[in-house]
């Protein structure tokens, strides 16, 4: 009993609430079962035991069987009719007298019978409240739980195999509490990268104005250094060293520019394999293989057309100068590198791979396309996929760093998405995009 009640003490609230309700539910109809019981089996016992009076018929009927014996001597018949009642009478009071010692002894035992009774179903309903109170709250607090570390940003538990056996409804309700956690885990990502993206590009933006400023006086007092006539020899290294700096200042506060300037205007009809077509042909030299593909069906996209193209140019254009690269290591070099340990996502051991691009045009899905850009360049280190489009990292040598995160960026405002993959032999860009940008007529 001590233990019972300890087993109670060490409920949860909610399972503590759910069993008083249930031992509320199940102990009023028993108890008053029990009492209407009590009450009926003594009404009965009191009924039945006025089977009591069969003493004054057996004395009654014994004063008439005396009264009549002088009679019955002279009449056989009636003789033998007062033999037959005498035995009849005389079964009929021994059998009344055995019935009231029973119920005499019924009528003392009932109410110990009714107590121990009671004890018993009170103790099997204790059990059973407890029970189906644990059982009702167990996934109720499980996924309270569940709920907590949603909200903390944490993964939920994988599918077991005791959820099989749960009802229907709760295998839903758990099902979609783990498909929203997978949503709101990649809102909350997408919201974390626009928020980077944005304050990157309202960063870039004041780099930007704040680097033209000055570059353009720099660049006419350089010029009007150059065309002085005391200008010979001595300053003629001078001044080609600060036009090209100041040339590559201004391609990279070109490029900041960009980066903190988002989509104007309408959007349009865009149709992809015409922008690829146009972006191989112009854009990636004669001596590289270019191979385009394009699925049947693949519809127009409404997109930003400029913000596309210069999405679009970047990744071509990387995949140019990483085939660039690889055509620019030394045999010295390539043997050194065939000799490492292979490492999966770099350059393909043995020979060289001829330079190709290789893009590839499909339906994703339904509202989706994906744009495939795959070369034989230099390849990627898998462990550096990750950052290639973060606007400080590069991998270049005086690379900005911000080709891919103006990809990104283009990208991401279309509401799509792009990431990088390792190859064996060089490398390549994924690009989904929906059919309708976001935020477009």
């Amino acid at each position: 009993m001590f233990k019972a009640v300890g087993r109670l003490l060490r409920l949860d609230r909610l399972e503590r609430r759910l069993f008083g309700w249930m031992l509320l539910l199940a102990l009023v109809p028993l108890v008053t079962l029990l009492v209407v019981v009590y009450l009926v089996s003594a009404w009965s016992l009191a009924w039945v035991g006025t089977l009591g009076p069969w003493d004054h018929v057996a004395e009654s009927g014994r004063a008439l069987v005396e009264a009549a014996e002088p009679a019955a001597a002279q009449d056989p018949a009636l003789a033998r009719a007062l033999e037959e009642h005498r035995v009849q009478l005389s079964s009929s009071v021994l059998l009344a007298r055995r019935w009231r010692y029973l119920l005499e002894r019924l009528g003392t035992a009932l109410p110990v019978v009714g107590l121990v009774s009671a004890v018993l179903l009170i103790a099997a309903t204790l059990w059973v409240g407890r029970r189906l109170a644990v059982q009702l709250a167990r996934p109720i607090l499980e996924l309270v739980g569940w709920a907590e570390r949603m909200a903390r940003g944490e993964p939920l538990p994988a599918a077991a195999p005791p959820e099989q056996e749960e009802v229907r409804e709760l295998r839903a309700l758990r099902e979609a509490l783990r498909l929203a956690s997978v949503q709101i885990a990649e809102a909350r990502g997408r919201a974390i990268e626009a928020e980077r993206v944005r304050a990157w590009g309202e960063m870039a933006r004041r780099v930007a104005h704040e680097m033209k400023n000055p570059l353009t006086p720099l660049r006419l007092a350089a010029h009007r250094l150059a065309q002085h006539p005391e200008a010979g020899d001595t300053l003629r290294e001078p001044l080609e060293v600060i036009e090209e700096e100041t040339t590559r200042l201004e391609e990279l506060a070109r490029q900041f520019a960009v980066l903190g300037r988002p989509s104007a205007g309408p959007a349009s009809d865009v149709d992809v394999r015409e922008l690829l077509e146009h972006l191989l042909a112009s854009d990636v030299p004669q001596h590289v293989t270019t191979r385009l593909h394009v699925a049947a069906g693949v519809p127009l996209i409404r997109a930003h057309y400029d913000a596309l193209q210069r999405a679009f140019r970047n990744l071509i254009r990387n995949a140019v100068e990483a085939i660039a690269e690889a055509e620019a290591m030394t045999p010295v070099a390539a043997n050194a590198i065939a000799s490492t340990p292979a490492v999966p996502g770099m350059v393909a051991e043995g020979a060289p791979k001829p330079p190709e691009i290789t893009v590839t045009v499909h339906r994703a899905s339904r509202d989706r396309i994906r744009v495939t850009i795959a070369d034989t360049g230099c390849g990627l280190r898998p462990d550096r996929v990750d950052r290639l489009f973060e606007p400080d990292f590069t991998l270049k040598a005086g690379g900005t760093g911000l080709g891919l995160a103006v990809v990104r960026q283009a990208i991401a405002a279309h509401g799509g998405a792009v990431r990088a993959r390792a190859r064996p032999v060089g490398a390549e860009f994924i690009v989904e995009l929906p059919l309708h940008a976001a935020g477009s007529a």
